[in-house]
């Protein structure tokens, strides 16, 4: 068996190194190709994927990363080609799901039209409206719609600042996404799920307001057998992005 290990840097980062380690101890042969690097050609008989001027063979792929400052077409590019891929083998996450979970908002959607609790959030356009915001919830985090590790994410407590932030973003066409700040006790919970089950937790734990292991802080194991309701939640929350593999905050 083969399993097409996918990211955008050139070289594996430490997660795909994991599944380097996992493949050699499984007997599994492997393949890290750079998702910038891949081609989609439809035909009239197929539809192939390349690496360079080679077809891509295997019998499944994981995604791991598909870069950090896309575009929209150079996302949807990178998308197609996953999509192109699917229809020989198994992709992990899903084209789809990474679609729908790469962007913060419309996560935030699926999960509360299923019970999710999640934080007050907006999205606008409108420096008025995060104005407003900001009066009524006192706190708030601007985040990139897209992006992940903490970069980006800015606290902010001065209804006038969110307003010359969005001001300001919306002059070079990017919206403002506000999400109410809940105050945490020096730590959040991430719970790593595969498949129907936790198979791992820690707490993230930081003097910081963010959590994010890459902005600083340091995780330490936690029994997620002890934590039923958030063993479940993760569980339900994971399913309802329809993904096979996921890191849940709480």
């Amino acid at each position: 068996m083969k399993i097409l290990l996918i990211h955008y840097r050139t070289n594996p980062p430490w997660s795909v190194n994991e599944l380097i380690r996992a493949c050699n101890t499984l007997g599994l042969r492997y393949e890290y190709l750079k998702i910038g690097e891949l081609d989609a050609i439809i035909t009239n008989k197929e539809i192939i994927v390349k690496h360079h001027a080679d077809k891509i063979n295997g019998d499944g792929a994981i995604v791991r990363g598909l870069g950090l400052k896309l575009g929209i077409d150079l996302f949807m590019k990178r998308i197609g080609v996953l999509e192109a891929l699917a229809q020989s083998m198994p992709v992990m996450n899903s084209p789809e799901s990474i679609t729908h979970t790469r962007d913060k908002w419309r996560s935030l959607l699926r999960l509360v039209k299923h019970g999710i609790p999640v934080p007050p959030t907006m999205i606008t356009e409108n420096p008025f409206s995060a104005k407003r915001f900001m009066e009524e919830h006192g706190k708030a985090v601007f985040k990139p719609l897209m992006g992940s590790l903490g970069l980006g994410s800015t606290l902010i407590n001065d209804p006038e600042i969110a307003f010359h932030i969005t001001r300001s973003l919306i002059n070079v066409n990017i919206p403002s996404y506000l999400q109410s700040y809940n105050e945490k006790p020096g730590y959040d919970i991430r719970a790593f799920v595969v498949g129907d089950q936790v198979v791992g937790a820690m707490k993230r734990k930081s003097t910081y307001w963010k959590t994010n292991i890459a902005q600083g802080a340091i995780g330490e194991n936690l029994d997620i057998k002890k934590y039923p309701e958030i063993e479940e939640l993760s569980i339900k929350s994971t399913k309802i992005l329809k993904l096979d593999y996921a890191g849940v905050d709480i």
